[in-house]
């Protein structure tokens, strides 16, 4: 069975060489998007991919993420961008044809490995479902300041049926929280470990290990890129280019298949502060990388990639 690792990162596209891009700005070897750099270290090349799903303004989180992950085309989402959270057009999308469902029909263990830490049983059946016509139901219990948060790959999880892990699996360094430092949760008081980087890499690589597919999702590149000085947003490249380069470096490039994507351009410009119709990067390492790399030119052709990866396995 085939071995992937994909790592979602929101709101980064492919930008000019300028001063205004935080990845030129660092230096990125392992995050070089912009104009001109676009190749890893290795000599990896980084593909630009569209991300504007041939509709007219500025992509959007939920619409490009349920493009990503189901491989949905303008047609299937309504022929317009939607931000945020996904709504019923979208989730009736994800509830028919996730990623995640469609790798263990196909056989693969496939796993999200964000945690929702205190929160992880109200992210099951029991408590909320996606209803056929895209519709959700809430118990009771069920947090009213989340009714309007369910995101694209909560919905994914919800869809599968996994359960979300929680605070003890980002302790025992089985997953890792959105903010992979854990610095978030800390200051709201949870008794829980900083991660460096490099020991977020050795937790998805030991993922990698135990699952066919891992799947993390960072969005804090998109919150930074919407509210943060350019000074700290460099900071956040470089922290992220440490996590990426250093599990390259525990990944077998003739075992293992590394894939990171984003939905939209933002990162990339801090003169916009403002989602770009800019392409976005695509990095395909290892194995599979070139074959990926001539099957991805859009978003939508991401998910129906990979599941052709397990299928052929």
């Amino acid at each position: 069975m085939e071995r992937v690792i994909f790592i979602f990162v929101d709101g980064c596209g492919v930008g000019p060489a300028q001063p205004q891009n935080p990845f030129f700005l660092a230096g990125s070897r392992f995050l070089p998007f912009w104009l001109g750099g676009m190749r890893l270290p290795d000599g990896t090349p980084v593909a630009a991919i569209d991300a504007t799903l041939g509709i007219p303004g500025a992509p959007q989180s939920a619409s490009g993420q349920t493009a990503i992950f189901c491989g949905a085309r303008a047609t299937e989402i309504g022929g317009r961008h939607r931000n945020g959270y996904p709504d019923r057009i979208l989730r009736r999308v994800i509830r028919a044809k996730n990623l995640l469902s469609l790798l263990a029909a196909a056989g693969a263990e496939a796993r999200y490995l964000n945690a929702y830490p205190a929160h992880e049983e109200m992210f099951t059946a029991r408590h909320v479902r996606i209803e056929p016509d895209g519709s959700l139901w809430f118990s009771p219990a069920f947090p009213e300041r989340f009714k309007r948060m369910v995101s694209v790959t909560s919905c994914m999880l919800l869809a599968s049926g996994q359960r979300p892990f929680g605070e003890n699996d980002i302790r025992s360094g089985q997953a890792l929280y959105q903010d992979y430092s854990n610095d978030l949760l800390i200051a709201h008081g949870l008794a829980l470990p900083r991660f460096t980087p490099q020991q977020a890499a050795r937790v998805l690589h030991g993922a990698s290990g135990r699952f066919d597919f891992v799947l993390y999702e960072y969005f804090q590149t998109d919150f930074y890129a919407h509210r943060r000085p350019p000074e700290e947003c460099v900071i956040l490249v470089r922290d992220l280019e440490a996590l990426v380069g250093t599990l390259l470096g525990l990944l077998d490039k003739k075992r293992d298949t590394f894939i990171l994507t984003s939905d939209h351009g933002n990162l990339e410009d801090l003169a916009a502060r403002g989602h770009s119709r800019n392409p976005v990067p695509l990095i395909a390492w290892g194995r599979h990388g070139a074959r990926l790399r001539e099957k991805i030119v859009s978003i939508s052709d991401v998910a129906p990639a990979i599941l052709e990866l397990y299928k052929n396995s």
